[in-house]
């Protein structure tokens, strides 16, 4: 009785648990979720491991904690949490830079966005509607090569707005662009290229 007066815990598997779940629990509490990246330990503890223990024991697990997990908003299907994390990464990366083109080496965070987001358009025919419309939202472009013209397109505009001209040098990089090489393509390209481009390139006073 003086023990469990103490909060002895006699069976040291609840124990751990418990000592995970409040690991996770603090962890949710600072960054308003339950994705654990992989490999990530708190005081000590492989959280992420522990994570992927709880998925797999799902259905022998108690009541309780099962309860206890969903109560803190816990994702069951690893699948879908990876969904979660990357597009919360692209929505953060579009309110940081006001657009959706993602290099496909750039990592947010930790986490590799870039290459998510190659996987999202190589998936697309088998993606849920409701995945396709969340990435639609937020100006997702499905063609990596209309992404590409888009791209050095925004790089154009902003050296316009900082110079007033569109005189690019052969070579010159500019907003993360080898934008003298892209102006030299458009050039190339011109009668290929389609109206509505022609005229935004035309709008910019571009030669």
């Amino acid at each position: 009785i003086q023990l469990e007066d103490l909060g002895f815990v006699w069976d040291a598997n609840v124990d751990t648990w418990e000592e995970s779940f409040a690991a996770l629990e603090a962890y949710m509490k600072v960054h308003g979720h339950c994705r654990i990246p992989r490999g990530y330990k708190q005081n000590g503890i492989d959280l992420g491991q522990w994570i992927s223990a709880q998925r797999q024991t799902k259905d022998e697990m108690p009541p309780e904690r099962e309860q206890q997990l969903n109560d803190l908003g816990f994702v069951w299907n690893a699948i879908v949490e990876q969904w979660l994390e990357g597009f919360t990464a692209l929505e953060e990366f579009k309110e940081e830079h006001g657009h959706c083109r993602v290099l496909r080496s750039y990592k947010h965070n930790g986490f590799n966005l870039g290459m998510w987001v190659k996987n999202r358009r190589s998936e697309k025919d088998e993606m849920l509607p409701e995945q396709k419309r969340q990435l639609e939202g937020l100006g997702f472009v499905w063609d990596a090569i209309t992404e590409k013209w888009e791209a050095g397109f925004a790089a154009l505009k902003a050296f316009q707005e900082a110079n007033g001209h569109c005189s690019v040098k052969q070579g010159q990089r500019y907003s993360g662009q080898n934008l003298g090489s892209w102006v030299n393509t458009q050039r190339r390209l011109k009668d290929k290229i389609p109206p509505e481009r022609i005229k935004r390139l035309d709008d910019l006073g571009f030669v």
